[in-house]
């Protein structure tokens, strides 16, 4: 599947595993944030606690996930 690119975003199709994507749809709407949101959040926080890797700035998005 080709990436498609718009903007500053690039859109992609992936596959998740079923138990996956319940959580991530309850967390979304616990978080009463999209599912993309919730992911680019995650990989930012990963990348910085984790790996200790800075990536692109987070802009409006906040640095500490909410629950």
């Amino acid at each position: 599947m080709p990436i498609i690119r718009k903007a500053n975003r690039f859109y992609t199709g992936i596959t998740l595993d079923t138990e996956v994507l319940k959580y991530l749809d309850d967390l979304a709407d616990r978080m009463h944030m999209s599912r993309s949101w919730v992911l680019n959040t995650i990989v930012h926080e990963y990348a910085h606690f984790i790996e200790r890797k800075n990536l692109v700035p987070l802009q409006s998005r906040e640095k500490i996930i909410r629950l």
